[in-house]
């Protein structure tokens, strides 16, 4: 597996991100869901083909200045200038969860910051007939059976995996609990926090993609999303939960390689 380089980007007066980078050709901003972000094997078959730059949300690893950060709005400022920071004028942005929600921010916010998105089980809205469940509530090992198909595949092995060691253990329990504090000032108590009301404004193609199984963000989210941003395709993936893109490497790869080489061709936005 590729190891990616970390750089530190200086956002602005407030906010430093972490960020990691690997890969060659056209660059893709990924942004991590709130388990934090981890050099994983999609993100390694994704640097295969493209430049992935992918930065740690505020609060996490080497990234801070989030006790500077307000609220949502506030975020999608520091990414908007960790963007000139990188020299992107307009950047394509693969999300994950809570990095779904944060890409279709962005491209509601400002439309000439976002040439494509794809979002894969997009966090955002929420509905009171199938609620999102309160991922804060509840146990590592209860998340980790949620987040997938298999409870007993490779992918949720590696969820619940804990080094042996009593330091290593001890340093991956804060590790994680730094990830999900962080996600939670953004996501907590549900995370409809705004959204509903612009996303009829994006306008970047965009591909939503969703596993089949997902009991975290059901599937019938997807067509919510769908029906609501106007240049919208779906892929939905079988015997895939909300690691889609672990559980599903190679599916949801061909998926987004299509979307972006078509979607590059034509311009929507008129």
């Amino acid at each position: 597996m590729a190891q990616p380089i970390e750089k530190l980007i200086q956002a602005n007066e407030n906010v430093t991100f972490a960020v990691q980078v690997a890969g060659q050709g056209e660059p893709v901003v990924y942004l991590h869901g709130a388990g934090g972000l981890v050099w994983d094997p999609f993100l390694n078959e994704l640097s295969n083909h493209y430049q992935v730059i992918a930065p740690h949300l505020p609060g996490t690893a080497q990234s801070s200045g989030q006790e500077n950060i307000r609220d949502l709005w506030d975020l999608i400022l520091c990414y908007y200038d960790l963007f000139d920071g990188l020299g992107l004028e307009s950047a394509t942005v693969i999300g994950h969860s809570l990095g779904g929600m944060i890409a279709l921010e962005l491209a509601a916010t400002d439309q000439s910051r976002i040439k494509q998105i794809v979002a894969i089980a997009p966090a955002g809205l929420f509905k009171e007939e199938e609620p999102v469940p309160d991922m804060f509530a509840m146990l590592p090992h209860e998340l980790a059976n949620m987040m997938v198909a298999d409870p007993s595949s490779p992918v949720a092995e590696m969820l619940r995996y804990m080094p042996s060691q009593p330091e290593e253990r001890i340093e991956a329990t804060i590790h994680r609990m730094q990830n999900m504090q962080a996600a939670a000032k953004f996501l907590w108590p549900i995370p409809d926090k705004g959204l509903k009301h612009r996303i009829h404004r994006i306008k970047a193609p965009t591909l939503l993609i969703w596993g089949q199984q997902d009991r975290f963000i059901p599937v019938s989210y997807a067509d919510d999303f769908r029906n609501r941003i106007a240049h919208s395709e779906l892929a939905i993936i079988d015997q895939a939960a909300h690691l889609v893109n672990l559980e599903q490497t190679e599916q949801v790869l061909s998926a987004i390689q299509h979307f972006l080489h078509v979607s590059e061709t034509v311009d929507v936005r008129g």
